[in-house]
C-alpha cells in the first residue's frame, strides 16, 4: 500500500541508499549526503524537512555494549537486522538529544540458526507445562507475564546472582503434543523427526529425565528435578506460591482455559523432557532521539532543530519504560508521521 501511493505521485524510491551525512546549515538541517549503490555519496536537499524513520539500534552491537544492560548481544535481537542506529548517531553529532537508551522492547528469544530471524516466546512462555530456569535449575520469575518485562527479570534476577543468561525453557512430552514452542508447532503436525536438525546441533535438547536433561544442558540436576517438583504442587493446587503465575487476567489470557484449576501451571513429569536456551533478546530497541509534540528534535537544551524530526523507534518512545499493549510502536510511528508532515506542510520551520 506505501509503495503504491508513492508510485501514484511519482515519489522515487531509493533502495541500497544509506545516509551517510545529514547537512546542516546555520541553525537548520536542510538536508543529507546519501550513498547509491557503493557510489559516491550525492547530496539531497530538502525543502521543509527531513524525518529520520531509520528505526532504533537493536542490530548495532558497539551501541549495544554503550547503552543496553550488559551482557548484550544483537545476535539475540528478534528486530529488522539493518536497524543499526545510523541516524540517531548522526543527529547526536548535531547535539540532538537522546532519551531510554538502556531500553528496548524486550522479549524472550530462542535463537535458532539457519532462520531468517529469531523467535520470540509470545505465548509458549505462557502455556502449562513450561517453565524457566537458571543454571541451578531455579526459576527466576513468572513465565507469564508480559514479554516486555523479560528485559527487566532477566537482568534484575541476574544482579541478584542467578546465572540466568542463558535462562533454559524446560517443557515435557505432553506440552510439545498441545502446544507450539518457537519453530516447533504441535507434535501431531511437526514430529521430532521434522526439526532432527535443531536436536542434532543442540538447539533444542531431549532426554528420558529430568536429570538427563539437565546433564545435557549443564543445569544442576538436583535444582531442575526440585523445581519440577514444586510445579506439580502449585498445579495441583492451582496457584504458584512463588512467583503468582496465572494470578492475573494477562497470564490467564495466554493460558490453556482446558487445564484446570490454573490455566497457566501443569505438572513436567511426561517423558520425554525438552529444553532450550533462552535469551534476553528484544524486538527493537526503544531509546531514540527526543523530539516536542510535532516530532521535531530537540537538541541537549530543550530547543528545536529546525528542519529536523524524528518517528517511530528512531525516537524515545512516549511509552516510556512500559508497554500498555500491542501496537506501541506502529500506533506512535503513524501519529507523529502525520503530525510531522502536517507541521511540515503547514510551516516554514
Amino acid at each position: 500500500g506505501l509503495w503504491r501511493a508513492l508510485r501514484e505521485r511519482g515519489v522515487p524510491l531509493w533502495l541500497n541508499a544509506p545516509v551517510k551525512e545529514l547537512i546542516r546549515e546555520g541553525d537548520r538541517v536542510t538536508g543529507l549526503m546519501v550513498e547509491r549503490d557503493g557510489q559516491q555519496a550525492v547530496r539531497v536537499l530538502a525543502r521543509s524537512g527531513v524525518v529520520i524513520a531509520a528505526g532504533g539500534f537493536e542490530a548495532n552491537q558497539a551501541m549495544r555494549e554503550q547503552y543496553l544492560p550488559q551482557p548484550t548481544s544483537a545476535q539475540w535481537s528478534a528486530g529488522n537486522p539493518h536497524n543499526t542506529g545510523d541516524l540517531i548517531r548522526q543527529a547526536m553529532d548535531l547535539g540532538a538529544a537522546v532519551k531510554l537508551m538502556d531500553e528496548a522492547w524486550w522479549a524472550p528469544v530462542f535463537k535458532v540458526d539457519g532462520f531468517e530471524q529469531n523467535f520470540v516466546l509470545f505465548s509458549e512462555k505462557s502455556k502449562p507445562g513450561l517453565i524457566l530456569v537458571d543454571q541451578a535449575g531455579k526459576r527466576f520469575m513468572n513465565e507469564a507475564i508480559t514479554y516486555n518485562s523479560y528485559g527487566e527479570k532477566f537482568y534484575g534476577a541476574r544482579s541478584q546472582g542467578h546465572d540466568c543468561i542463558p535462562a533454559f525453557a524446560i517443557f515435557d512430552s505432553r506440552y510439545r503434543k498441545n502446544y507450539m514452542f518457537g519453530p516447533l508447532l504441535q507434535r501431531s503436525y511437526t514430529p521430532d523427526w521434522v526439526h532432527r536438525r535443531l536436536f542434532q546441533r543442540g538447539l533444542m535438547v531431549k532426554a528420558d529425565t529430568l536429570r538427563e536433561l539437565a546433564l545435557k544442558l549443564d543445569i544442576d540436576p538436583a535444582g531442575l528435578e526440585a523445581s519440577a517438583a514444586r510445579m506439580e504442587s502449585h498445579a495441583q493446587r492451582g496457584s504458584d506460591e512463588e512467583f503468582h503465575r496465572g494470578d492475573n487476567d494477562h497470564d490467564r489470557y495466554y493460558g490453556d482455559p482446558s487445564v484446570t484449576p490454573n490455566p497457566c501451571l501443569a505438572a513436567i513429569d511426561e517423558p520425554p523432557f525438552y529444553g532450550a536456551r533462552i535469551y534476553p533478546g528484544d524486538i527493537g530497541t526503544k531509546g531514540g532521539l527526543v523530539t516536542n509534540t510535532n516530532a521535531q528534535v530537540l537538541d541537549q537544551a530543550g530547543n528545536v532543530i529546525r528542519g529536523l524530526y524524528a518517528i517511530g523507534n528512531s525516537s524515545a518512545s512516549i511509552m516510556g519504560t512500559k508497554y500498555p499493549g500491542a501496537g506501541c510502536t506502529l500506533g506512535p510511528a503513524m501519529t507523529f508521521a502525520y503530525l510531522a508532515v502536517n507541521h511540515i506542510a503547514a510551516s516554514e520551520d
